[in-house]
């Protein structure tokens, strides 16, 4: 289904041993877990999608897609979501132009 490197749930950053490490390395990921997981950020996709009322169950990995990574033809369809998106992030080492 894909090439491409992946984290664990992003819930479970933080809990204990090593991934408690891995979470105090990374404390912007963490804030960006916080913005996704919280109330203001459910309310905002139940607006702009429509979807009604959304449960507190939230799946949240990271990946990384370098030259020659991929994704095969998929859907994202699990039984009880209503919602998937994707919240790309560009390498900060690399100004935007107009042409981007």
């Amino acid at each position: 289904l894909f090439k491409v490197y992946q984290t664990c749930d992003l819930a479970n950053l933080g809990r204990n041993g090593m991934l408690m490490e891995l979470a105090e390395k990374m404390p912007q990921l963490m804030a960006l877990r916080k913005a996704v997981y919280s109330e203001e950020f459910k309310a905002f996709v139940q607006e702009v999608t429509g979807c009604g009322e959304l449960s507190d169950q939230i799946d949240c990995a990271t990946n990384l897609h370098t030259q020659g990574c991929h994704l095969l033809c998929h859907d994202d369809v699990i039984g009880t979501r209503k919602v998937s998106y994707i919240i790309y992030l560009t390498s900060p080492d690399e100004e935007w132009t107009k042409e981007n």
